[in-house]
């Protein structure tokens, strides 16, 4: 199969739409179009149904998809491994990363990795909706940064190779109009500031984010240490804007001490009856043939982790 043939067919299974499939690919409609009646005709099947305005796979046709993604991947790797034999050091690297993360993580990652690899293309995927490990397991990105607390069918989690990155704990963020943010006035380092209980907050509203699997593990494990119930005020998708709604007094929030190492104000506090640790991984398939670009993005997170960059006021 054509690798970029393979490509059309993927992208229009996953958006359902060979509009949408041709705008991310960049490409035209009728090449998306010619692609799929090729491969219908190849064999004698129907790929795709249209119903309700979105293209629908036939039952043929996700046994078709099932084994293209397969031959998509067994290509990549292919093709990954000809040109570091070749010494042809070009192609992309995908990886996947929250906007936090890509905020916090690439204005010190890319510089060098530009500078060692200048003909690869690094593709940044922060659209995690699907979740990061069912895409990496499906060949869309080659890794992907992600928490250990979420939950994952174990089939996926059984095909990726989990390599731990560092840990952080969960603290509270309080608004500037709160009581406790004077304390916060008297030590800037959060880290020497005392613990405090959710019983200080309990009559607080809070700023939450939908609950989802890799979400909901995760702020479940400190508000159940409490008996706590959140009075929400707001519920955001986007994660990384709650720490302006705090600071702009829209309520109280839980937040990762990553988020407070980044920022030069704020009331942040640790838990009396913490820590509450989570993981961050990095993420791949066990089967992924990692190249020389790979490889170095990969050590390169890896050492700066070691180093405790992110982990500096």
């Amino acid at each position: 199969m054509d690798t970029r043939k393979l490509e059309y067919l993927l992208m229009t299974a996953e958006t359902g739409s060979v509009t949408e499939a041709a705008k991310r690919l960049f490409v035209t409609q009728p090449a998306i179009s010619q692609a799929i009646r090729a491969f219908e005709a190849r064999y004698d099947i129907r790929i795709f149904e249209k119903k309700d305005g979105r293209m629908n796979m036939t039952e043929e046709g996700q046994i078709l998809i099932e084994a293209a993604r397969s031959q998509y991947f067994i290509q990549q790797n292919m093709e990954r491994r000809l040109s570091d034999v070749k010494k042809q050091v070009s192609g992309d690297v995908t990886i996947g990363l929250s906007p936090g993360r890509a905020l916090q993580f690439l204005p010190t990652l890319l510089p060098k990795m530009r500078t060692a690899f200048p003909k690869v293309r690094i593709v940044i995927n922060t659209r995690s909706a699907s979740g990061f490990e069912k895409q990496v397991y499906q060949g869309k990105i080659d890794f992907a940064c992600v928490m250990d607390t979420a939950d994952v069918d174990p089939k996926i989690r059984n095909e990726l190779v989990y390599e731990p990155l560092f840990s952080y704990d969960t603290l509270l963020a309080v608004p500037p109009c709160h009581p406790l943010a004077k304390e916060a006035e008297k030590e800037f380092d959060w880290r020497k500031r005392r613990p405090v209980s959710l019983d200080e907050v309990r009559d607080e509203p809070f700023i939450c984010t939908p609950s989802s699997p890799r979400t909901q593990r995760w702020s479940d494990t400190v508000f159940n240490a409490y008996g706590f119930t959140p009075r929400e005020a707001v519920c955001i998708s986007d994660g990384f804007v709650v720490y302006s709604l705090v600071q702009a007094n829209i309520g109280c929030a839980l937040m990762q001490d990553t988020t407070a190492y980044a920022q030069k104000e704020g009331a942040f506090f640790r838990f009396d009856k913490g820590p509450f640790l989570s993981t961050l991984c990095l993420i791949y398939r066990k089967d992924k043939y990692l190249s020389k670009p790979m490889h170095y993005f990969i050590n390169l997170i890896k050492e700066t982790s070691t180093e405790g960059y992110w982990q500096k006021i």
